[in-house]
């Protein structure tokens, strides 16, 4: 999904707060001037207090977005028909006010007007439709000076994909670069260009399995009209062109949505532990540098996403570790492409007694602030070791690294590193909001056992 789309997505949200909030105030105000609706006669009204009903209409707008948020109508994976989300909308709504008349009816307030309920209906249906039909036309004008169209790329052959790349053609949302007839152009072409949003795989293509992987890497949308009989995937979202089922293969379950909850977690989450821990910090620093001679700090460039960034420790080690590395090397007591041995002579006393509680990775909350690194994730290795992954390894790659993440909670370093991707691989597929929070939860129950 383009940037422009998910923005106008996004935009969604504020406005829909907004039409039902001033939906409510617009209402109790025409009713408090029952003079400018002559043709109903209505009475002197006995309302709420102002500040009662401002309380009460922020409360009534943030029950509408719950349920919408709740449906999924948020979502930026799901793409609704202008008819299916007018109806979705009209149904929640009305679920949204019968809640409201349910409360004043048991809590027996009497000072509330049928008139505002109706009014306040009526405007926030009226508004929600024609604020997303504004949207809409925005997108398709963006979309018409070639701001955030699909590029796709297909790959195969036959009338269904004659049938898709005709519709796609006249789409405006679409631009249709190429059509392949093999796996291996496709990935050549890749390898070479990735001017391409999306792969669209129809029937069966050679080196399908490697395709499917290097979208996964590069965050290119992989989507494929199914065969009946091919065994179900995760991560799957199915669709129709027309009569066409179409299965997009998605290379995480972060989607954007998903993507900004975890950016804002980090955000909230690693600005006020860095406030709160500052006096904690401060006293590690100081027993850092009446340990041992260097600096406090320890900088080391990793990778995250498929990029490099600087990530800062407490330095545990005495200074010039890196240079002895080379002669502990055949004492390295794990399996594939990392590093470590057991009673590493160049920890420090103290740097020993930071790693047992793990108080050496604290000022990574830095790194999470300025979006090197989330709080839940692989693991951030050396760029050296990442040269020596193994194609299947790359997977990890797929998303930002983390500060913790299922192998820290599920055996640290005693486990080989085979078994440390496929958890973090089993991460990426099966993300939620709720891993992370229990993730972070048996972070903390593992410190406190200092294991």
């Amino acid at each position: 999904m383009k940037k422009p789309e998910i923005i106008l997505r996004l935009l969604r949200i504020p406005f829909d707060f907004a039409v039902v909030f001033g939906s409510f105030l617009f209402a109790y105000w025409l009713r408090a001037h029952p003079d400018l609706i002559p043709l109903l006669q209505l009475h002197e009204p006995a309302l709420l207090p102002w500040e009662s009903f401002l309380l009460f209409s922020l409360q009534a707008a943030g029950l509408v977005l719950l349920l919408f948020a709740w449906e999924g109508m948020y979502s930026l994976r799901k793409s609704y028909r202008f008819k299916k989300e007018a109806r979705r909308m009209l149904l929640l709504t009305g679920a949204a006010f019968t809640v409201i008349i349910l409360y004043f009816f048991l809590v027996g307030i009497q000072f509330f007007s049928r008139f505002i309920l109706g009014l306040a209906f009526v405007l926030t249906i009226v508004l929600m439709i024609l604020h997303r039909l504004i949207l809409r036309a925005i997108q398709r004008w963006c979309w018409g000076k070639g701001w955030g169209k699909r590029r796709v790329l297909f790959v195969g052959k036959g009338d269904v994909l004659k049938e898709l790349r005709e519709r796609w053609d006249k789409d405006v949302a679409f631009e249709v670069v190429d059509s392949l007839s093999t796996g291996a152009e496709v990935l050549e072409r890749l390898r070479h260009s990735r001017a391409v949003d999306e792969v669209v795989q129809v029937g069966d293509v050679d080196q399908a399995a490697l395709l499917v992987e290097f979208c996964q890497l590069h965050h290119i949308e992989y989507r494929f009209v199914p065969n009946m009989l091919e065994v179900q995937r995760i991560n799957t979202e199915l669709d129709f062109v027309g009569e066409i089922p179409l299965i997009t293969l998605r290379s995480s379950a972060i989607d954007w949505s998903g993507r900004v909850v975890k950016r804002t977690f980090d955000v909230l989450t690693s600005s006020a532990g860095l406030l709160l821990l500052s006096p904690l910090l401060l006293l590690i620093a100081c027993g850092i540098k009446l340990n041992s001679q260097g600096p406090v700090l320890y900088w080391s460039r990793r990778v995250s996403k498929n990029r490099q960034f600087s990530m800062v420790k407490f330095r545990t080690m005495v200074d010039g570790a890196d240079q002895m590395k080379k002669d502990l090397e055949q004492d390295n007591r794990r399996t594939g492409p990392l590093f470590k041995i057991a009673d590493d002579p160049r920890v420090t006393r103290f740097g020993r007694l930071l790693r047992k509680a793990s108080l050496d990775e604290l000022p990574q909350l830095w790194n999470v602030f300025k979006g090197d690194l989330s709080l839940v994730g692989p693991r951030a290795h050396l760029p050296e070791e990442v040269e020596q992954y193994e194609r299947h390894h790359k997977r990890v790659l797929a998303i930002k690294a983390g500060v913790t993440g299922l192998p820290q909670i599920s055996g640290r370093s005693h486990l080989d590193f085979e078994q440390e991707v496929k958890l973090d691989v089993y991460y990426i597929e099966n993300w939620s909001f709720w891993l992370d929070m229990k993730i972070i939860l048996k972070t903390f129950g593992v410190l406190f056992e200092g294991e």
